[in-house]
Formats: structure tokens, sequence, C-alpha cells
């Protein structure tokens, strides 16, 4: 009679939030914060441009095994798929890149905790300081460059790899209700209600032309394969999360109503003047 080996314990979860900066972070951060509660770590990097190596992430991940999810800057898509200790999990969101552009521009032109360029400048001479000049990191525009971990912009090989895995999502910010529907379809222990009120939306000052939009287009044109792959992603999960279009549009609309109540808690209607 042979022995019965013991089963080894599971492997816990470790989520990793790659927070591509101005690509709807900060909402993301609030409910990562309600789910995982005390087991959540917010690393908030002021150097956008500094990256984790894998290496990096996998010493993390060991050392800190009450660290359920983190979310940074610092962190891409080249992580350590086949840690010994945790099956890591990556989420992150890309945006459409010229409205992403205009996000980063308003964002620092009203961040009065650091100097930028952005407070003493038109909308169009920060176009040409950091696309034309490239003053600024070409991690901070790119972000295939950010997910990549700086492997260049036409390098997607690390980002499909990641997502052949099946622990990586990926998804647009413009269809961000349809990706937290899939994700609390998928893992309802551990995403078990992720109905939002938007935060840190970009205060803007100023229209931007349609001529200066297509003048920023043209710089950022690589990051288009990254946004339509991300479109692309969402849909394939969809299809695998839900059993019909019914089955979707019903989760999507009770989602939009938790979001409605949850507004609604912050932001109570006021009753009109008699």
């Amino acid at each position: 009679m042979t022995e019965t080996q013991p089963k080894s314990p599971p492997l816990r979860q470790a989520w990793l939030h790659v927070h591509v900066p101005k690509a709807g972070g900060s909402t993301l951060r609030q409910l990562m914060n309600r789910n995982f509660g005390d087991g959540f770590y917010n690393s908030n990097s002021l150097l956008e441009t500094k990256q984790y190596t894998r290496e990096d992430v996998s010493e993390i991940v060991r050392c800190h095994p009450w660290v359920r999810c983190m979310s940074d800057h610092k962190l891409s898509l080249d992580l350590p798929w086949n840690h010994e200790e945790a099956n890591v999990h990556a989420i992150s969101y890309v945006r459409e890149p010229v409205e992403r552009f205009i996000s980063r521009y308003f964002f620092h032109r009203h961040f009065e905790e650091v100097n930028c360029i952005a407070q003493r400048m038109s909308f169009r001479e920060f176009a040409n300081a950091e696309l034309v000049d490239q003053y600024v990191h070409p991690q901070t525009n790119s972000q295939i460059y950010f997910l990549n971990c700086g492997r260049g912009n036409d390098d997607m090989s690390v980002i499909e790899n990641a997502l052949a895995t099946g622990r990586a999502f990926l998804f647009p910010i413009e269809r961000f209700d349809e990706s937290c529907i899939c994700m609390e379809r998928l893992f309802p222990t551990v995403f078990s209600d992720l109905s939002y009120v938007r935060a840190n939306v970009s205060k803007k000052d100023a229209e931007i032309s349609e001529n200066d939009r297509q003048f920023v287009r043209r710089y950022l044109k690589a990051d288009d394969v990254v946004f339509k792959r991300s479109h692309q992603f969402l849909d394939q999960t969809l299809a695998r999360a839900f059993r019909s279009d019914d089955d979707r549009e019903s989760a999507l609309a009770e989602f939009k109503e938790r979001c409605s109540r949850r507004h609604h808690n912050f932001h109570p209607p006021r009753a009109e003047a008699g």
C-alpha cells in the first residue's frame, strides 16, 4: 500500500494593478481598497518613469505575503508569472492616446505640489515640448513603452505574453463598466462589488482645438495598437464571462444601478426650492 501524499495548499493570489498614468487609476485604487481592505497596498510613485524589474516584483511578492493587491506606477506587465509562492494576477487600463495626453496636460497644469512646464505653457507649447523636443521620458507618453517596461514603442511581446497566461487583464478605460462586470463575474469572491464614483477627474480650463488634437495624434500612433488590443481583449473576456448578450446586458444594467446609488450616497439630489 502506498502512502497518500498530502496535498500542497493552494498558492495565494497576488493582484497587481499596473497603473498606467492618466488612465483611470485613481478610481480603480478606490475599488481595490474596498475589495481587499487591509490586504491592499497603494504605492504612490512620484516618479512615473521608474519601474520595477520582474525580479523586484518577485521579491516584493515573496517578502510581503500580507499584500493581496498592490497598485503602483512602478509596475509593468513584465511580471513573475511563475512565482513559487503566489499566483500573480495583473489588471491594467489604457486610454485613447490623444485623450490621455490632453488629460495629462490639464492634470499637471493644476497639480500645484509640483512645478511643471504645463503650468506656464499653452497646450500646443506643451505638446511641442514633450512630443517634438522630447522634453519628457518616453515612458510617460507611450502606454506600450510603459507596459512593456521600456522595450520600445512597437514591442507588444511582453503584453501578449502576459495576456497568454490567462492571469493578466488589459482593458480600455472608456469601457470601464463592462470591464467591472467581467471581473465581478469571473472572480466573485475577489471582486464582490466594483461599483464606483469617479475620482481624480482632471479639471479643464480650456478647449483643445481639432487642429491641436490632430497634431498630437501624429506622435501617438504607436499607442493605437495597444489601445485596439485592449478593446479586442475586453470583447473576448466578455464572451468568456457571460452566457449570452441578454446575460451581459442584464448584469451591466444592474451594475449601473449600483453605481447610481453609490453616486447619490456621495452627492444626494437637492430638493428644488419651493
